[in-house]
């Protein structure tokens, strides 16, 4: 059950413990989210910005544990370019993407040929209505509905208009958004187990605030459980009425925004002796 964030406070401590502890066994990971997560939600998501405080934070991180990464819907590109922190991996795309931190170009996954050229068909289909706009990400996009003056009537003519998706992509919603995905070519959740696999992890953080942040929940909760590594998960957002009951269900502890989670990983970065 995780802390509640009735008592901020109180989450942060307990998050600090447990992420602390965590990061001991090393080789040891933070894999986290962006937006909503170490980026406050705002009404135009090309202005997302990470939190103040997060960006010093991830980059003594960076130097302290074996692989820093975020793991995110958006373009890897994008996120490398909003985050400004050298470095990182990037697993964009919801995985589908990753862009090396020595690397200037991200590499698809396999399989992905075709995959734009039906996303783009899709796409082509979104009616234009006020405050709805297209986020196209190539291997994914994310239509938001955020600013429209009515959002769940803007959300439901979207899904209304949208050709049948068939076997290939998935809709799945979002924070005031409906992403738009591959079936079976990658998610969080397989991003994660591959960064776990790839660097060998016996520590990892995980950090996420949304549904498709419930994947890497899962794949850490089920290493964990199979006694493969210390984990914790690390829910954000939980006094925000966006944010999914799941979320806070499926999370160690919860903090209740992202510059709580800031705070977290600036502690993380400096207050704990064997980080650093």
């Amino acid at each position: 059950m995780a802390e509640s964030s009735r008592h901020p406070g109180d989450a942060l401590r307990r998050a600090r413990s447990l992420a602390a502890e965590a990061l001991a066994n090393e080789p040891a990971g933070l894999l986290t989210d962006f937006d909503g997560t170490l980026s406050p939600i705002v009404a135009d998501p090309a202005l997302s910005r990470l939190a103040d405080g997060a960006s010093a934070a991830l980059e003594r991180l960076v130097d302290q544990l074996a692989v820093v990464a975020v793991v995110t819907g958006r373009a890897p590109l994008d996120a490398r370019r909003m985050t400004g922190v050298q470095g990182l991996l990037v697993a964009g795309n919801h995985g589908m993407e990753w862009l090396e931190p020595s690397a200037d170009v991200p590499a698809p996954s396999p399989g992905a040929a075709g995959v734009r050229e039906r996303i783009a068909v899709v796409l082509a289909a979104v009616p234009p209505l006020d405050g709805v706009t297209i986020e196209d990400k190539g291997l994914s996009a994310t239509v938001h509905f955020r600013n429209a003056p009515d959002p769940s009537a803007a959300r439901d003519a979207v899904i209304g208009a949208l050709p049948d998706l068939g076997a290939e992509l998935e809709l799945r919603d979002g924070r005031m958004s409906l992403e738009l995905r591959p079936v079976g070519l990658g998610d969080k959740g397989a991003a994660t187990l591959a960064i776990i696999e790839r660097y060998g992890l016996r520590g990892v953080v995980v950090m996420g605030d949304d549904i498709t942040d419930l994947d890497m929940f899962a794949a850490v909760a089920e290493q964990r459980e199979a006694g493969r590594l210390r984990g914790v998960i690390i829910g954000v957002g939980g006094a925000d009425a966006e944010v999914p009951p799941e979320v806070s269900a499926a999370a160690d502890a919860v903090l209740d925004s992202p510059e709580a989670a800031a705070r977290l990983l600036t502690d993380l970065a400096g207050g704990d002796a064997r980080l650093g």
